[in-house]
This record gives C-alpha cells, sequence and structure tokens, in this order.
C-alpha cells in the first residue's frame, strides 16, 4: 500500500513538470476518439464536444466542455489551474492536482485527481459525475462513446510522459467488479391486461431487499436498485412500450436508478428477484374496475378458516391400536377425544365442524377426504393413538405430510395406512399410483396449504407442552393416505402409546382427554386468528 502511495505521488509530480508535453502530445497530434454523452438532462447546446481521454486505466473528461454543453458560467485561473463552475443555485470549485472538490461549502474525495492540460481541466469520469448527480443534478444520465481509438497517457521508465492508442477495459466495469456489483444487461416491457410487466436480465442473484421503489406525483415510478449498475443507453428509451413515455437509467456510487415516465395512472408495484428466471420481475398494477374487486372479495372468502374437519381414526371393524390391561381401543379414545373438541368449537357461531364419523363405525381412509373437500374443509386434523414393540416409548406426536425420512415416521405411516388392507377391492382401487410419493406430491409439498400444515402443526405442539401432561415428541414427516387427499392445511395427531401402560392410564382417563382437546381447541383458535388477519391484510 506505501509503495503503490509513492508512486501515484510520484506520478503526480511527474505530471505537473510533463504538462507542456502533454498539451502538444494530445491537442496537436492526437483527436480524442472518445467522447462523454449527456443523456439528460438534455445539454444546451447541440452535439457537444465533451473529450474524454485515459489517464492510466481511469477515463478522464473536459471539465470546460462540460461547462459549454450545459452552458454554465465558469471563473478560470489558469495560472493556479482552478476553475469554478457556476450550476443553478450551487457553485464546484476544482483544483489540477487536487483530488478534493467543493461543491459549495461540502469538500468530497475523488480517488484520482483532477489534471490541468494547458488550457483545459480534466476530471475522473464516473468519480465526478457521481458527485454531480448525488448533488447537484439528481436525474443526472451519461453515457462514453464507443466509437473511434482509445488513447492513454502513460508513464515510462524514463520519467517521461508518452500517448498509446490501446483497446482499453472499462473503468467503470473494473471499479465496479472489484466492488461486486453486479451488471444490469437487458430490460424488457410486456403489457398486461391488469398492468405492466418488466422484466431485467442480471449476471448475478439480488436479495428483494436490494430494491427501492416509489411513485411520484408527476407521473413517474423509480426504482433503485442497491449493489447494481447499468449502461445508460441501452437501459434508457424513448416510449418503448405503450404505458411509458420515457425511460431513464443512471448508475451512481454502487446503486442504478431507473426512472419510468408513465403514460398511465398505475396505481401500486410489486418486485422480486425469481431465481429460475434469473432475472429481476417488476409488476406496475393498473386500477382494478368494480368486477375484478368483487371476484377478488369472493375469492378472499375461500381462505376464511370457517370448517374445521375432525377425523377421529379407525372405526367399527377397524379398532386401531387395541387396548391393554382393560382400557380403551384406540378408536374409542380418539373418537371421544374428537367429540369433546367439537363440542366446544360449535360453541362459536363463526365456525362449522363437520366429522368423519361420530359413531363407532368403519370408514375408508379416501371417504374421509372425500367428505372434508365436498364439505369445504380449510383445515384438516386426524386423531390417533399410537404403538410400538418398546413398551417404554411415550409421548405425543404430531406428523405432516411427506415421504418418511425416519425410521420412526416410516412406521407410524405404515400402521396408519394399513388399515387399507380391510377395505374393499373397489375402495382398494381408490390407491392406486398413490405409493408414487414424488408425483403425488411434486406440488403441493411446496404449496401455502403445506406452509399452513407446518405453521397449524407448530401452535398445537407449544400449546400441547403448555397444557397436556405428556412428552412432546415434536413435529415429524411422514406418507399418510388419509392426509393425501384432503386439499386444505391438515396435521395427523399422535396422542401417545397404547402400548405405554402408564400413557394408557393417562389416555384412558376423561380429565386428560378434555385436556387434549381443549390445547387443541386453543391451536385451532390461534391458527384461525392468524390465517384470518393475513387474508384481511390482502385488502
Amino acid at each position: 500500500m506505501k509503495s503503490e502511495f509513492v508512486s501515484f505521488r510520484r506520478f503526480q509530480m511527474r505530471l505537473r513538470i510533463f504538462v507542456p508535453l502533454i498539451l502538444i502530445l494530445l491537442l496537436s497530434e492526437l483527436s480524442f476518439g472518445e467522447q462523454l454523452i449527456l443523456v439528460y438532462p438534455a445539454p444546451k447546446v447541440v452535439n457537444p464536444d465533451i473529450k474524454v481521454v485515459d489517464f492510466g486505466d481511469t477515463p478522464y473528461m473536459s471539465v470546460v466542455d462540460l461547462a459549454k454543453a450545459y452552458s454554465l458560467r465558469t471563473y478560470y485561473r489558469k495560472e493556479t489551474g482552478k476553475i469554478v463552475l457556476f450550476f443553478p443555485g450551487e457553485k464546484i470549485k476544482i483544483s489540477s492536482t487536487s483530488t478534493f472538490i467543493m461543491f459549495g461549502s461540502k469538500m468530497k474525495h475523488m480517488p484520482q485527481p483532477a489534471l490541468i492540460v494547458d488550457k483545459d481541466v480534466f476530471v475522473p469520469v464516473y468519480p465526478f459525475m457521481s458527485l454531480l448527480k448525488e448533488l447537484v443534478i439528481p436525474t443526472l444520465q451519461f453515457t462514453i462513446s464507443n466509437k473511434g481509438k482509445k488513447y492513454t497517457l502513460e508513464e515510462s521508465q524514463d520519467g517521461s510522459i508518452y500517448s498509446k492508442s490501446v483497446s482499453r477495459v472499462s473503468y467503470k466495469e473494473k471499479f465496479l467488479k472489484k466492488k461486486g456489483i453486479v451488471k444490469l444487461t437487458n430490460i424488457q416491457y410486456e403489457e398486461k391486461k391488469n398492468g405492466l410487466s418488466i422484466k431485467i436480465n442480471t449476471t448475478k442473484p439480488f436479495k428483494d431487499s436490494d430494491f427501492s421503489t416509489f411513485f411520484r406525483k408527476d407521473n413517474w415510478f423509480y426504482l433503485t436498485i442497491y449493489g447494481g449498475y447499468c449502461d445508460s443507453l441501452t437501459f434508457s428509451k424513448i416510449n418503448p412500450t405503450s404505458s411509458i413515455e420515457r425511460v431513464e437509467a443512471i448508475t451512481s456510487g454502487n446503486s442504478v436508478q431507473i426512472s419510468f415516465k408513465l403514460k398511465q395512472q398505475f396505481t401500486s408495484s410489486d418486485i422480486h428477484y425469481d431465481l429460475s428466471m434469473g432475472k429481476i420481475l417488476l409488476s406496475l398494477f393498473l386500477p382494478l374496475n368494480k368486477d375484478i374487486r368483487k371476484k377478488i372479495e369472493e375469492a378472499k372468502t375461500t381462505w376464511i378458516v370457517d370448517t374445521i374437519v375432525l377425523d377421529p381414526g379407525h372405526g367399527g371393524k377397524d379398532p386401531g391400536t387395541p387396548g391393554r390391561w382393560s382400557y380403551k381401543h384406540e378408536k374409542d379414545i380418539v373418537l371421544d377425544i374428537a367429540l369433546r373438541l367439537g363440542k366446544l368449537l360449535e360453541k362459536r357461531k363463526d365456525l362449522k365442524v363437520v366429522y368423519t364419523r361420530k359413531k363407532d363405525v368403519f370408514i375408508p381412509l379416501w371417504k374421509r377426504t372425500e367428505i372434508a373437500n365436498k364439505s369445504g374443509g380449510k383445515l384438516f386434523l386426524s386423531l390417533h393413538v399410537d404403538a410400538c414393540k418398546n413398551k417404554s416409548v411415550n409421548g405425543i406426536c404430531l406428523y405432516l405430510l411427506s415421504s418418511g425420512k425416519s425410521e420412526d415416521a416410516i412406521r407410524v405411516a405404515e400402521k396408519e395406512n394399513s388399515v387399507i388392507q380391510l377395505e374393499g377391492s373397489e375402495d382398494k382401487k381408490k390407491y392406486e399410483g398413490y405409493d408414487d410419493i414424488s408425483n403425488i406430491l411434486a406440488n403441493m409439498v411446496h404449496s401455502i396449504n403445506m406452509q399452513d400444515s407446518e405453521r397449524f402443526a407448530e401452535i398445537i405442539s407449544k400449546n400441547v407442552s403448555k397444557k397436556v401432561p405428556q412428552k412432546n415428541r415434536g413435529v415429524k414427516q411422514a406418507n399418510f393416505y388419509v392426509l393425501v387427499g384432503a386439499s386444505m392445511p391438515k396435521v395427523l395427531c399422535e396422542f401417545g402409546f397404547n402400548s405405554n401402560r402408564a400413557e394408557a392410564r393417562k389416555l384412558n382417563s376423561r380429565k386428560h382427554r378434555q385436556l387434549i382437546a381443549e390445547s387443541l381447541y386453543e391451536s385451532i383458535i390461534k391458527f384461525k386468528e392468524i390465517s384470518d388477519r393475513s387474508v384481511a391484510r390482502t385488502n
């Protein structure tokens, strides 16, 4: 770092010595192959010639040419190499060989110094123009033309300065890549019935927190992308689509702002990065008409949790886990819990309770989910009691629908699914293809129903831990046929082990079963409140 600083200071001092040489070399022998083009605000002079030349890897621009382009008043002392640019409401003071610039009373620093070349002052393009946009012209947009040869000034071994024609790698590209800033490569527009879709291609992903958007009263919409940059000419367009009059894009520091002059009264927007497409997706929405609003309101009511489906497992010829020590079978325990829970729920006027069975009858697994779907169920709760060869195993466990991940989950799924063997041949045909769980659940596992099922299971787990004096074995995933067909959030509960004598005693206690019912009731109401609140927020 110290050697780089010494080298820079030496180069800076030699520039002072060889300024006359630079003057002759540049203005007498060479033409400037690059120009700075002012995109917005439009220059006062038609086709202004703002010279750009490379000093090492850094493009420099003529300050005098910039002043002429915007018809600015200037005060220039050639003997000291100082120039003042008078912008409306602001003045900028630049001193040659200095890395500091005064914007009014604010002192700003550039990574490279300003240089004087005979009668002209040159400043590093990107640092200077970024400061100008930040402090003086917020809407500033510019680019550098890539036509013609590119000339650089370099230092030779003997300390002299000479010119060299090179195919230059953009200083801006190198500087931004070094800082890890992502390039925006292209932008596309697609008119929709309800608004406008805008897609921006990028070289790397963005987080949604990298985006900032807002509307302005004069029909402007602004998008800022932090950690991004783009070529202004590629993105800046006149009438790119029927809904947009003009697009202006400019990179400033470590962000890019894209401004859209709108022709329509868009009322809202949405933006996110789509990993699968590798694009930023921006949507601008038009006001909704009355018919669409009515349909949305009707659709929203379908998400209100107003119908609870209670599914006491087994029944009739299927006892489930058999009772031992003169205790109840699984089918009787879970039916009692379901009836106690239903009684609590039925006290609420905003809830409807549907039972897959209210008596000791056998119901095929496929029929249970059919009942749930036909009744318009919003929440499905299947109630069971477990058993295990290891008589010491105990505790309550909750299951979500997925391919079994653990031996324990697979064991429970096989036990609960074995009831199919008691069903008739016509019933068994209903399950053809169900074993291919990867096909059945390909879309469902990642759906909003799965997310809601997880949330519901977490609520139950917390309430059970607080209210029911049993071990909580947590939430697991397994493949239960009784859950496959239910198109709603669903959880299967195993309320302990009938094979464990102490736990079987608890499950045969009316008081204990009432505690289970109450914990489930509180969980359902909590889930309903959260779910209904999220629907209300979509207004």
